[in-house]
């Protein structure tokens, strides 16, 4: 058993050094990530010129790796809001979020789940000649979110895809991120050790 620690042990060193250089060329991919660009620290896209409704809009966005855009956070919102202000983009903007299904419950479409972090405009969401979607808007240099008709035209913005970081053998090893890679080595030792205790020790490891 001690031998197999070490072996253990010597495993893990090597997978460190692995890891970092996986790290290194995944964040270097993320860096050239065409046509998103990082705003904040998220990586969006916004086609100024192009106006769509909301549902054309979500299929471009697919159609690029990317979903429609999405916050989690106050940061998040004010990066786009500035970002938006600098180039002077005086338009509305489609977002990923809906209450098609149940009226007044605005859920991500691409999650499928309520909207992690919202910053409605006052008085909204008001469902208004039947307003499902959901836009963003500058009110008084403010971005802030409103209910809209699905079918009115504005301008996506994408945000792009992360890659699936779900934990599946079915994944080859440079489809993984770190921590699933090293999740599946230790649960693979571990079923070794887990083996080595109804065998010989030095049938498993011979130590000449």
């Amino acid at each position: 058993m001690v031998n197999f620690l070490q072996r253990f042990l010597v495993f893990l060193n090597i997978y460190s050094i692995f890891a970092d250089g996986y790290s290194f060329n995944n964040d270097e991919h993320t860096e050239n990530i065409h046509p998103f660009i990082k705003i904040g620290s998220k990586y969006y896209f916004i086609n100024e010129l192009l106006k769509m409704n909301w549902f054309e809009s979500y299929n471009y966005c697919r159609s690029y790796g990317g979903e429609l855009a999405s916050v989690e956070s106050h940061e998040e919102l004010l990066a786009l809001q500035n970002y938006i202000l600098a180039r002077k983009i005086e338009s509305r903007f489609w977002f990923d979020g809906n209450d098609l299904a149940e009226e007044g419950k605005f859920v991500s479409h691409t999650t499928g789940r309520p909207l992690i972090f919202n910053k409605w405009s006052q008085n909204n969401p008001n469902n208004v000649n039947n307003e499902d979607c959901l836009e963003v808007n500058l009110y008084n240099k403010e971005l802030l979110m409103n209910d809209i008709n699905c079918n009115v035209e504005n301008i996506a913005i994408c945000k792009y895809r992360e890659p699936n970081t779900h934990c599946s053998g079915k994944n080859s090893l440079m489809n993984q991120n770190e921590v699933c890679i090293l999740r599946n080595l230790v649960e693979s030792f571990a079923q070794v050790g887990h083996r080595c205790k109804s065998c010989s020790q030095a049938f498993m490891f011979p130590t000449s």
